[in-house]
């Protein structure tokens, strides 16, 4: 249990929302029913720190998370994230003078993005992470990609490092001050210029009640005035300017944040009329959470009814949560039995294999054809017309397809 904010220390307050039993891994692949279902779960128990506005679940357990098994996270298989990935790493490098230079980047996952920086023209990229290993880099790339399978630490950045990158690892950082602090001085260390931050955006997760972005692997959350001055605590300066600058991309679902080592450490505060408005959104959001799960399993329960049948499309972290929290729950295992018969993916590494928790199968889009569902539900609206266009090519065109 974090007792304090991870971010600044301050002791934790009253939660404002909380959902229990959720399975503890969003990646985790697994081979059947039974073990999916046998899965560890946690509580997400989410408090909003009172001074520096950062989000984090005060009943996080580490202990809890396993990661000896296979687990899959690659989003590049999409179409659209793929353009993004090349989108973001081409601006970084045009921006920031990276053409030929050597980069760090912390929390690499299965090194996707670290190859898609070297295609945008960086030199060399070293990948911290403690489930990449140097057999998970591809041969066309050992001579560009070093493989480093541990916890980061400043000692890590060699001098003449250009910059840092951390895409989608502060939000499953416990000790976030500590992290923070070996990050910057790192970047002093390697004599880098940037470090180059994304995470998801805790805004648009309050505003829209969007429930099933919440992972219990993400222990803290971020909006874009809460990651500056999360980034300003720490020592983190603007690269051409004071402040740190940050924006949203992905269609306003990430945080993505570009600091210099040139600021001085202190304790991150966010301004009271952020806060305030931050304090209200959070305390709304449990009433939309309430909104949310009551619309889908309303109307899950009339497709069931009708004897429609769905497919979930999505077997990431997203679909999982959606799935244990609007499906999931009652004494037979079901808040809608019979509707949603299988969840879909186009990462093959999940096809063939279960969601956890629930023990839905994960298919290919292909496996559609055999039984053709009355109705698609997407995870991710970001994705709406690659889907579109994959259920028309499949012959699917009547098949109707929503988004959460």
């Amino acid at each position: 249990m974090l007792s304090r904010c991870p971010a600044c220390d301050t002791p934790a307050g009253d939660p404002f929302f909380s959902v229990t039993g959720l399975p503890v891994h969003g990646t985790a692949v697994l081979p059947d029913p039974g073990a999916a279902r046998a899965v560890s779960v946690g509580d997400q128990v989410l408090v909003l720190c009172e001074r520096c506005g950062t989000v984090f679940n005060r009943d996080f357990d580490s202990g809890l998370l396993d990661y000896t098994g296979d687990h899959e996270e690659s989003q590049h298989h999409s179409p659209r994230f793929a353009a993004y990935a090349a989108e973001i790493t081409a601006d970084w490098v045009s921006r920031f003078g990276l053409a030929g230079e050597h980069v760090v980047e912390v929390g690499c996952g299965s090194g996707d993005f670290a190859v898609e920086l070297l295609g945008a023209g960086v030199g060399r990229v070293t990948g911290v992470d403690p489930h990449f290993g140097p057999e998970r880099v591809r041969p066309e790339w050992t001579d560009r990609l070093t493989a480093v399978p541990e916890t980061f630490t400043r000692e890590q950045v060699e001098p003449g490092t250009a910059a840092l990158v951390c895409r989608h690892t502060l939000e499953h950082i416990p000790a976030l001050a500590p992290f923070a602090a070996e990050l910057h001085a790192g970047l002093v260390r390697g004599g880098g210029r940037a470090l180059l931050a994304e995470v998801p955006d805790l805004g648009r997760i309050l505003d829209e009640g969007a429930f099933w972005d919440l992972q219990y692997e993400h222990c803290s959350y971020f909006t874009p005035a809460t990651l500056r001055t999360f980034l300003l605590g720490a020592g983190f300066a603007g690269v051409d300017g004071p402040e740190p600058a940050v924006r949203l991309t992905y269609a306003d679902q990430y945080v993505v944040a570009e600091a210099g080592p040139g600021g001085t450490p202190g304790v991150p505060e966010l301004p009271a009329h952020l806060r305030e408005a931050l304090r209200t959104a959070c305390h709304d959001f449990a009433a939309r959470v309430d909104e949310q799960i009551g619309h889908w399993r309303a109307w899950l329960g009339d497709r069931a009814g009708a004897g429609d049948e769905v497919a979930v499309w999505g077997g990431g972290a997203k679909g999982l949560t959606f799935l244990n929290i609007a499906v999931g729950g009652d004494a037979a295992g079901s808040a809608a039995p019979g509707a949603v018969q299988c969840v879909v993916d186009i990462n093959p590494g999940l096809q063939g294999r279960y969601m956890g928790g629930l023990g839905l199968p994960i298919r290919a889009p292909k496996d559609l054809t055999v039984a053709p569902p009355r109705a698609v539900l997407l995870m991710n609206r970001v994705y709406a017309g690659e889907v579109r266009s994959t259920l028309d090519e499949l012959g699917l065109g009547s098949t109707e397809l929503l988004t959460v």
